[in-house]
């Protein structure tokens, strides 16, 4: 059973989407793992990152993606599996020996948010009140993604903004829940939300748990030169469990996402960024492990 590692923050625009390539990049390469991303943001950042625009368009053409699965599971639970919706080797890196890494995509889809209110509603017919359709919503999301557990080794769970049914299951049951922020003021208030969210606990009961029993660890992205970010780092370094990797604004990460036909090494596509990608990595993986 793999490892599930979920990327998610209530706030949008801190790098969730970058901040999970580059962790799937990093377990298959350097850590010679089978990964599987799954996209769980309908603006679909990730699968573009992974498949280009024309490989995007095609696994919605053949509903090979997230929206197709989880409603297909609606109608016929038994039947289907996970494996049929995935797209395997995706992604323009290559390993140091030329092969292509074992990293596996399930696409997301502009259809993920409709279909979300589409399952609330089949489970909401007849008299079944309101609160139980929504239990009944989550617990949906989590025996389905749960699938994908047999399937890879580290399953990273990209989580959209806000708090949906789907990363809401994502959070349940993520070993390890990553948690990228922006050191701005309002990132402090999304942070404590959601550290809220994760553990199922009041800010105060929060406060008080031993951080290493935390599922989640925080980190500093788009940190910006000069001292007035470490201000905001400290101030949620303070109550909530931070990486000491900083990710600054580097032009490198972007233009390590521009999709290339192209195989290359992971040095090549990241340049200038490597170095703070092998810091992620190092930090990360021997968080990486069942809970």
């Amino acid at each position: 059973m793999g490892i599930f590692l979920a990327v998610a923050n209530r706030k949008g625009g801190v790098g969730k989407s970058t901040i999970s390539v580059m962790l799937a990049h990093a377990f298959a390469v350097w850590g010679n793992k089978r990964v599987l991303l799954v996209d769980l943001d309908a603006q679909s950042n990730s699968s573009l990152i992974l498949q280009g625009g024309a490989g995007w368009i095609e696994a919605q053409k053949t509903s090979r993606n997230i929206a197709a699965y989880i409603e297909d599971k609606m109608y016929a639970i038994d039947q289907i599996k996970i494996r049929d919706y995935l797209v395997h080797f995706v992604g323009d890196i290559a390993m140091p020996d030329g092969r292509k890494p074992a990293l596996s995509l399930l696409p997301g889809s502009l259809r993920f948010e409709d279909m979300q209110d589409e399952l609330i509603t089949y489970y909401s017919r007849g008299t079944v009140p309101f609160a139980q359709a929504k239990l009944r919503c989550a617990s949906h999301f989590r025996q389905a993604l749960q699938f994908a557990g047999p399937l890879a080794d580290v399953v990273i769970l990209d989580c959209a903004p806000g708090l949906s049914h789907a990363t809401s299951a994502a959070l349940a049951l993520a070993d390890r829940v990553v948690v990228p922020f922006r050191p701005d003021a309002v990132s402090e208030f999304a942070v404590d939300r959601i550290a809220q969210i994760i553990e199922g606990k009041k800010f105060d009961d929060l406060i008080d748990m031993d951080r290493e029993r935390r599922r989640y660890v925080c980190l500093a992205n788009y940190v910006r030169p000069g001292g007035r970010d470490q201000s905001y780092i400290d101030t949620i370094s303070f109550n909530h469990p931070t990486l000491a990797t900083r990710l600054p604004l580097n032009a490198d990460v972007a233009n390590a996402f521009d999709w290339s036909e192209e195989r290359q090494t992971i040095e090549e596509k990241y340049a200038g960024a490597i170095g703070g990608l092998r810091a992620l990595y190092d930090e990360i993986a021997p968080l990486a492990v069942k809970r």
